[in-house]
């Protein structure tokens, strides 16, 4: 149960700091994916490849 609870806590705590800093949270939330997939399928250009598409989509 302790585990649940301290996500949640992270969980709210980074969208503080996003909407703190204006950062787009589900962008961070992507990321963090990314570099949770890429630790599992060991391939290292996923996740340069999902910080390549969400610069891409926030520029435009």
């Amino acid at each position: 149960m302790k585990v649940k609870e301290t996500k949640l806590l992270q969980t709210s705590r980074l969208r503080e700091i996003c909407k703190d800093k204006n950062i787009n949270f589900e962008s961070i939330a992507i990321l963090l994916e990314s570099v949770k997939t890429k630790k599992l399928l060991k391939r290292n250009n996923y996740h340069q490849q999902k910080i390549n598409d969400i610069i891409e989509k926030e520029i435009r």
